[in-house]
């Protein structure tokens, strides 16, 4: 290996702290081929300059475009090859760390009678109650899975498709009974998949995402429609992350949504879409809002259900005027999520971990999870605005922020019961009526109602009423 001695002899040349930089670099194979693999290069470029310090003095590390060391260049000499700067190698550095802690994570997850693909399981069978964890393990291997994720949520939405409305038909009248339990937990569990596979599809690297951008742009759906048709507040905040995670390229794609689609709940994501996108990359807010501008129709009558003209109006107006008080907006937020905790820790013994009494004791990271994991019915105005106020929260997020650790999900809510699913259930079913009492009718025999001094029976009763 000439060149790597080379390169070690020339290492005298930059100051100790770079020595051990580039050591770093020298020792990890695979970490530098991840980075090269991760910076735009010219095509035709067979090395590459690592900076060491400053991106145009250096000094560099000199490399081929597979991660072969070549030699050290001190600072001012002269090159022409395309540079890394540092600031970048650390951050792909990191990102090189964070999946093989996720691995490491994933290894101590597996049970002795699973094996590595069987984590991908529990996203199927783990419902509300998939944890953190769970999602950190599945995720180091997010480089093999490619589209699968986005792709199964597609699927997995046809089956819900076909399970729900049968069910949602008699919610108000079921009661839950031994033979149908199954039913509900198959539902309950299809329903959350929809929420956890966006976020597993969105982690993926950009090209992943740029691929599923490719797709959604050639189908008729909404590119989150399967996950904010669940009608919960989590699903329309895990749809703007996903959103936001796809960025500026997506922003004609959800511009459209809010153009074409009939129906409200894809409107809605689309105007949340949008607002996700210009809150994590500001360069592109004003286009966003220009997207969101010009939307305007009659005011909808008290009472009256809102046409798709005025959805769109609504949709629009409320996320522009969150963007414009973004910050006190989320402060909101996010206090909601203190209360949940102190409501959720309430029944913890007293000195227990996860109870709290006052919301100043809330950690900042429960507090978002809180927020940003609460499954309200959107069909509710209150909850569609709280779910609005979340969009800085969930655009900025992580994917795993999302979820509660495990130990959160056991103390705070134990075992899954088929009275959440059935509550999830009620949102998709008509409002039961409320019975009228039909006003009793004379007796035949008794005077007419009209005052005639008739009897019934000869008047409004009879044959020929009269007018």
């Amino acid at each position: 290996m000439p060149h790597a001695h080379h390169f070690l002899e020339r290492l005298d040349r930059v100051t100790r702290e770079q020595t051990e930089f580039a050591l770093v670099l020298y020792r990890d194979h695979e970490a530098v081929k991840y980075v090269l693999q991760h910076v735009h290069l010219p095509e035709d470029a067979e090395r590459v300059a690592l900076s060491l310090a400053d991106p145009k003095e250096g000094p560099f590390a000199i490399a081929t475009r597979d991660g072969r060391f070549v030699t050290c260049l001190g600072a001012g000499m002269k090159h022409d090859l395309p540079v890394v700067p540092r600031p970048q190698t650390e951050a792909l550095l990191a990102k090189v760390a964070e999946k093989r802690a996720r691995k490491e994570l994933a290894q101590r997850e597996l049970r002795p009678d699973e094996e590595e693909g069987d984590l991908f399981h529990r996203i199927f069978s783990r419902g509300s109650r998939f944890a953190r964890e769970d999602f950190l393990a599945i995720s180091a291997f997010e480089p093999m899975l490619g589209l699968a994720p986005y792709e199964v949520m597609l699927d997995i939405a046809l089956e819900v498709l076909k399970l729900r409305p049968a069910m949602a038909h008699g919610a108000y009248k079921v009661a839950i009974k031994g033979s149908n339990v199954k039913t509900f937990e198959k539902l309950d569990h299809l329903e959350w998949s929809l929420g956890h596979l966006p976020l597993l599809a969105g982690a993926a690297d950009r090209f992943i995402l740029d691929m599923i951008l490719e797709r959604v742009e050639k189908r008729p759906l909404s590119p989150m429609y399967p996950c904010v048709s669940n009608l919960g507040s989590t699903f329309f905040l895990r749809a703007a992350w996903f959103a936001a995670r796809l960025g500026k390229a997506a922003i004609p794609t959800y511009r459209d949504t809010i153009a074409k689609h009939e129906d409200w709940m894809a409107v809605l994501e689309g105007a949340m879409g949008l607002g996700a996108i210009g809150l994590r990359h500001a360069n592109t807010m004003n286009e966003v809002k220009r997207a969101l501008h010009g939307w305007e129709a009659p005011p909808v009558e008290p009472g009256a259900v809102p046409t798709m003209a005025q959805s769109r109006m609504g949709a629009t107006k409320a996320v522009l005027d969150f963007l414009e008080h973004a910050e006190e907006r989320t402060e909101i937020f996010l206090k909601t999520g203190r209360d949940f905790c102190v409501t959720y820790g309430s029944g913890m013994p007293e000195g227990h971990p996860y109870r709290f009494t006052e919301l100043e004791q809330v950690p900042d990271d429960l507090a978002r999870t809180a927020a940003l994991g609460f499954d309200g019915d959107m069909s509710v105005p209150q909850v569609q605005t709280f779910t609005i106020c979340g969009l800085l929260a969930a655009a900025r997020a992580s994917a795993e922020d999302f979820m509660f650790k495990r130990e959160a999900n056991r103390a705070w809510f134990g075992q899954w019961s088929a009275e959440e699913s059935l509550a999830r259930l009620k949102r998709f079913a008509p409002k039961p009526q409320e019975a009228t009492r039909a006003e009793a009718k004379p007796g035949r025999n008794d005077p007419c109602f009209c005052g005639s001094g008739k009897k019934y029976k000869k008047c409004h009763g009879g044959v020929n009423p009269p007018a």
